[in-house]
């Protein structure tokens, strides 16, 4: 299976979650996305929002998904909103 590696950091804007939404779906499958957070500076619910509507793409086109490099805060925050078993954090990053 082919592997994309999707980097998002050290901030998000709203007007970008759209633009990597649409590139996962256009990705020849199989693939794995590996979404790498660990340049994400301070995690905030926009970077909760965005990473749930990655992997719920990621998911309604047949890709494999995994987070990883997530710091605590970052996991503290999908924790939280109860969104642990759409983000799924394979490779916390500190």
């Amino acid at each position: 299976m082919r592997r994309y590696e999707l980097t998002l950091g050290p901030t998000i804007r709203r007007g970008e979650i759209l633009g990597l939404c649409e590139r996962l779906a256009s990705l020849r499958r199989p693939v794995r996305v590996v979404v790498c957070v660990t340049a994400i500076a301070h995690p905030d619910m926009l970077t909760v929002e965005a990473l749930a509507r990655i992997c719920l793409t990621a998911r309604r086109h047949d890709c494999e998904v995994a987070v990883e490099g997530a710091c605590a805060r970052l996991i503290e925050l999908v924790t939280l909103t109860g969104l642990d078993g759409v983000v799924p954090i394979t490779d916390p990053g500190g």
